[in-house]
């Protein structure tokens, strides 16, 4: 494997590996009794703080941002805000199950939109791993049986095709922008626009998630913010098709924290969807 295959394997794996751990610690923060709005709006003015200071040294090139690129990275942070509210009203109105596999579906929206915009045409073998790792996903995450579909499924598959769009279009803009300046207005602009946005809804008792469970407040930001570093690096080197697809794993890796942190056991059928995404990925990534 040629050293740039083995940098986005580790990127590939890191993206999952955090955004997996991201999901369990989410759901300790929620079981420790945050409000769900409060702890967005809140975790995401850590992560403007920390995208601050994290990519403090790049800001001093946007001035060289042309209007054009500046304009197309304002629709991805647009498109980033708005698919984390999508998704949040998504989940108030369907099963937990339904939400959990149902945005693990962004891979077959990637295929078209990376055709699109890329004029990418990804192998028949890749979109063959793709659709084992998305069946072990399916029970996995399921157990085996979906919900009957309800009004927030479609809603929750808007977000999976929004998701799609934006990892897709962030390739298109590194063509002619600097990674970091991509995730800089990924991450800031998305964070900002919520910070905006949920105090409009929840009034002034949407900081009070600053002083309760700031533990979880930190730690979610913190991952989430590292999961999208490794996730744009990883587009950036193997585009957004293998980026996507691998991202199912991060099922997995919530699996294994949530077995290591809450205790919660596989049932037989979830342990064959295990293997089935850990076969998946392992030729997936023979395929870099």
């Amino acid at each position: 494997m040629r050293k740039n295959n083995k940098i986005a394997l580790a990127y590939l794996i890191g993206t999952s590996l955090f955004y997996g751990l991201l999901i369990v610690v989410q759901k300790m923060g929620l079981n420790f009794g945050l409000d769900p709005l409060s702890f967005s709006f809140s975790r995401s003015i850590i992560i403007i703080f920390i995208s601050l200071i994290f990519f403090s040294s790049q800001l001093k090139n946007l001035k060289f941002i042309k209007k054009y690129e500046l304009r197309d990275l304002v629709i991805l942070g647009i498109v980033s805000a708005a698919a984390i509210l999508i998704l949040f009203l998504g989940q108030n109105i369907t099963t937990a199950v339904n939400a959990g596999f149902l945005i693990r579906l962004t891979p077959l929206f990637v295929l078209p939109l990376a055709y699109i915009l890329l004029k990418e045409k990804s192998p028949r073998s890749s979109i063959f791993f793709m659709f084992i790792m998305l069946t072990g996903a399916f029970l996995l995450i399921t157990n085996g049986a979906l919900i009957f579909p309800q009004l927030g499924d479609l809603l929750i598959i808007i977000v999976a095709s929004a998701v799609a769009f934006q990892n897709v279009f962030a390739k298109k803009i590194m063509h002619s922008v600097s990674t970091d300046i991509v995730i800089f207005f990924r991450v800031c602009m998305s964070a900002l626009i919520i910070v905006m946005f949920v105090p409009f809804l929840l009034g002034y008792h949407s900081i009070s998630a600053l002083f309760s469970g700031l533990f979880y407040v930190l730690l979610t930001a913190i991952l989430y913010f590292l999961s999208v570093i490794c996730q744009y690096r990883a587009i950036k080197l193997v585009g957004p098709f293998i980026t996507t697809t691998f991202f199912l794993s991060g099922s997995l890796f919530s699996a294994l924290f949530a077995y290591i942190l809450l205790g919660e056991i596989l049932s037989s059928i979830q342990w064959v969807g295990a293997a089935g995404i850990l076969l998946g990925g392992y030729f997936l990534i023979k395929k870099i």
